[in-house]
Formats: structure tokens, C-alpha cells, sequence
């Protein structure tokens, strides 16, 4: 997804933390040939960058916990083609600082944001936005900035085609994470936030991270990260 730009931005959950429910349990090992032993016994790198974010919607993101709400089988949200005039003619498009070839990756630097969208080669599937630094996100915790505010209604209105319904289907969603937050109401891998609102047949989802007991501090994190659309 603008792969190198998002990548160098993400920061994996899968290093730090998993959130999949299987465990793996160990056994005693064979007796290993001394090629094989070396390689068991080869030092660790320790000047490899620690990696302990990954956004939800990454192209092999780790198992999420269980919402109650997710698709079992994706549903057409919008024409692509219709999505993407609707983009270009949007106030939205003048932040978009990168895109790439398919139109489907959009970097948007002006207000830290990562527009991703799946589709067939005939209607759009999900959206995600996500920070395009995190670190920075995490700064401003579960604060949703007006810059994130403004990114986020205009997408949902590129989907629904009503300003005014897009800004209340925010608001609603923000109004719900909120409560999640200070309740600390986490999903069942104890550190992922969430909340839904569906419209017209369409789930939109905000999540968010609520971590703090991780042994590596660059690893924790409290901070909204996501909206998604599918």
C-alpha cells in the first residue's frame, strides 16, 4: 500500500504481540544436523528496528479479535469508478500527496492519513484510513483531530453521498469509541477498541488501542487508529 511509505510507517502488531488465539506449544526438539543446530544458535540482530503496530487492514495483518459484526463474505459498498470521480471532485483529493498506479493506495501527508481501498474490478469492497505515522498518532492518544475529523467524514461521504448523514455517522461512531475508552471496554485480546455504527447496509467501524503492559514501552500504545468501511 504505497508499500514502501506504509510499511516504513507501520510498525507490526506481529512483533510485539499477537492477536490470534492459537498458542504454539513446545516440544523437545529432534536431534538436529550441525548446520542446523548453527543456525538455532546464530546471534540475534539486535540492531534490527522494533516492529509492534500493524493496521488492521495491511495486506496480511494478524488474526483480529472477534467484533460480533464482521462480514463473512464482503458486500459491494460503491461503484468504484464512482468512488474514485467522487474523490478527484472531492476537497479530500487536494491532500492526496501520493497514489498509485491503481488508484487503490492514497497517501494523504497533509493530515497523517493512509487511504486504502479494496474493491473488484467493479465495486469498491472495504476502506481503511489509517495514520500514515504512528508515533505521531500516537501523540494525540484517542483525540480525534479535526484534520482526521474532516479526512473521515469526507471518505464516509464518498460512500454514501450525503455530507450531512457522513458527519452524523462520524459523530455517532467517535461518541460510541469514546465511551469504549473510558470504560476501557477492550475486545477479547484485551487491548483493541471498536465500535460500529451500520448505515444503509454498511458497517463503519472506528478502532482504536488501548495497550500498556507490554514489556517493550515503544510498544504500548493508547490511541485511536482506525476507520474502516466495508
Amino acid at each position: 500500500m504505497v508499500k514502501l511509505i506504509f510499511i516504513a510507517m507501520s510498525l507490526s502488531l506481529a512483533s510485539c504481540t499477537s492477536l490470534s488465539t492459537s498458542k504454539v506449544i513446545a516440544s523437545e526438539p529432534a536431534l538436529l544436523q550441525d548446520d542446523e543446530q548453527a543456525m538455532i544458535n546464530e546471534p540475534v540482530n539486535n540492531n534490527k528496528p522494533v516492529i509492534c503496530y500493524e493496521p488492521p487492514e495491511y495486506d496480511n495483518p494478524p488474526e483480529l479479535p472477534d467484533t460480533g459484526v464482521r462480514r463473512e463474505t464482503p458486500i459491494d459498498i460503491v461503484l468504484k469508478e464512482l468512488f474514485i470521480e467522487r474523490l478527484e471532485a472531492s476537497s479530500l483529493w487536494s491532500k492526496v500527496s501520493h497514489v498509485n498506479s491503481f488508484k487503490s493506495d492514497f497517501s494523504l501527508s497533509e493530515t497523517n492519513g493512509f487511504l486504502q481501498v479494496r474493491s473488484s474490478s467493479t465495486h469498491v469492497k472495504k476502506i481503511s484510513y489509517t495514520p500514515l505515522d504512528v508515533n505521531k498518532r500516537n501523540k494525540y492518544g484517542h483525540q480525534l483531530l479535526d484534520q482526521e475529523k474532516f479526512a473521515m467524514t469526507e471518505i464516509i461521504n464518498l460512500v454514501i453521498n450525503d455530507h450531512e448523514k457522513a458527519a452524523a455517522v462520524l459523530d455517532q461512531l467517535y461518541q460510541q469509541y469514546l465511551v469504549k475508552v473510558k470504560n476501557n471496554d477492550v475486545l477479547s485480546d484485551g487491548e483493541t477498541l471498536h465500535s460500529y455504527v451500520r448505515y444503509n447496509g454498511i458497517l463503519f467501524e472506528l478502532w482504536g488501542l488501548s495497550r500498556n503492559t507490554h514489556p517493550l514501552e515503544v510498544c504500548n500504545f493508547n490511541m485511536l487508529t482506525t476507520l474502516t468501511v466495508s
